[in-house]
């Protein structure tokens, strides 16, 4: 019995817990840097964008891998272990640096004075991670994987930089990429926005020459079963088992957008009837002190105005290159003005670190789906010009206003006066206002001894409060630190 006890406690320890990831010299200066370079008002966007791509890139650079597959980022680990949370370190940027080589930018980036060659970059650590014989092996993709999420940004970032990268590698390298990719197809998903990986993993693999056939009818399927099952009305989906949050904007309407660019054919009318639909209502939502927060992954916060870039070619009836970068803007200069970026990489938290609101998948890397909005940047910029539009206000630089989506059951309002937004979830109110539990010593006490995360559950504080505002968000973690 006591054995058996213990071998079920082993089972259950997080890979890795207990390494822990020192940040790189000098980081203190660094982060001192960007803030004041993306914060300079004089400066001009492209270069204030360009200083934020530098600075990523320079964390990518500094806690790679010995073979660059692996990016291990300080911060707290998941409950998926150290290893896998390095493989979203990679995953997460690969998109950014492949939009950056797209968009004309170049292959060589001066990062800590050095010259740094992307394309070589990016090569080594894919055939890296594919590699079976290789230590740095990003594993096998089995049921409900996290691996099945990752490897949707490793096809992804594959389709964008196609012009650069694909090429360089071998016959062989690229079957063996090809082969890890589509351990995805067939395995079980979750049934909600995990049913749109494999879509973009085939779709982007079919893209580049790589055309298995056989798995066109489950591709369609998993598709439809998506929309018939999901879709709410005016533009939003549900999202289960949590529901309606911002996964529409930094995951739904983000992953639709690609699925249009890979192939223009694939659904343009539902597509871009949605992303009208679903902007109308969802550009209320931004302004200088940030948006009003809720619901899981809130580390993922400056991906929020994704949709409302992607608007200017899905949607230009109704956003604007002007009101994108706007809302674009503001969301960055918010967060990095309240110290979101800090050792090279986003903060797990709502602007500084805080367990408190961090899900239990949530690893070092995972906060890397923040630069969702900056990756739809610098590729919108390619075909309209986003860096020099003429400015336009945001809704709540212009007036008041009062906006209610009776679909999903909320009402957005907004005061000038204060920048104040507020969102009210209507099937909430008359209920008390559920308090957010802290991470605290206890919590840490768990975490020590069981060597896995043990985070406050706070899905009511999440999602059952009667009212969501900028000015008084969920996590109070927003002006302190370095």
């Amino acid at each position: 019995m006591i054995k058996a006890k213990l071998k079920n406690w082993e089972s259950r320890v997080v890979e890795g817990w207990d390494q822990k990831i020192q940040p790189f010299d000098h980081y203190q200066e660094i982060d001192a840097q960007i803030k004041t370079t993306f914060l300079t008002e004089n400066q001009s966007p492209f270069l204030r964008y360009k200083a934020l791509f530098q600075y990523f890139t320079l964390g990518f650079i500094k806690y790679r891998s010995a073979h660059g597959a692996l990016i291990y980022y300080p911060g707290a680990a998941s409950c998926h272990g150290r290893k896998l949370d390095a493989l979203e370190g990679f995953a997460r940027f690969f998109p950014l640096a492949a939009v950056w080589m797209s968009s004309g930018n170049g292959t060589i980036v001066d990062i800590d004075h050095e010259k740094i060659d992307l394309v070589q970059l990016l090569h080594q650590g894919i055939v890296a991670g594919t590699d079976l014989q290789n230590t740095e092996y990003w594993g096998k993709i089995k049921n409900l994987d996290q691996r099945i999420v990752e490897a949707a940004d490793i096809a992804l970032g594959l389709w964008i930089s196609r012009d650069y990268l694909w090429n360089t590698f071998s016959l062989q390298e690229r079957q063996q990429i090809v082969t890890w990719l589509e351990q995805v197809m067939n395995k079980k998903l979750h049934n909600n926005n995990w049913l749109l990986f494999p879509v973009i993993i085939h779709k982007s693999l079919e893209s580049l020459g790589v055309s298995h056939k056989k798995y066109d009818t489950l591709v369609e399927e998993l598709y439809q079963k998506y929309k018939q099952e999901h879709y709410i009305g005016d533009g939003w989906f549900n999202d289960p088992p949590k529901g309606v949050d911002y996964y529409n904007a930094w995951a739904i309407h983000y992953s639709l957008f690609w699925l249009d660019q890979i192939d223009s054919q694939f659904d343009p009318i539902f597509i871009r009837k949605t992303h009208v639909e679903f902007l109308k209502f969802y550009r209320y939502f931004f302004s200088k002190n940030g948006f009003p927060a809720m619901g899981r992954s809130i580390c993922y916060r400056m991906a929020a105005p994704a949709p409302i870039i992607t608007g200017t070619m899905l949607a230009p009836q109704e956003v604007s290159p002007g009101l994108a970068f706007r809302a674009l803007d503001l969301t960055w200069r918010f967060f990095v003005a309240h110290n979101s970026l800090q050792q090279g990489t986003v903060t797990q938290g709502y602007c500084t670190p805080d367990l408190s609101i961090l899900d239990s998948y949530s690893g070092a890397s995972s906060c890397l789906w923040s630069l969702r909005s900056l990756i739809v940047a610098f590729y919108v910029d390619k075909f309209i010009s986003l860096w020099n539009s003429s400015p336009e206000k945001l809704p709540i630089e212009v007036g008041d206003f009062s906006e209610v989506n009776q679909s999903i059951g909320w009402h957005i309002k907004g005061k000038k006066s204060t920048q104040t937004i507020e969102l009210e979830l209507l099937n909430n109110q008359g209920k008390k206002s559920p308090k957010l539990k802290k991470y605290g010593i206890i919590n840490h006490i768990k975490e020590s001894i069981t060597k896995r995360p043990f985070r406050p559950q706070n899905y009511e504080a999440l999602y059952h409060r009667p009212l969501y505002s900028n000015a008084s968000p969920v996590s109070k973690s927003q002006r302190g630190g370095s």
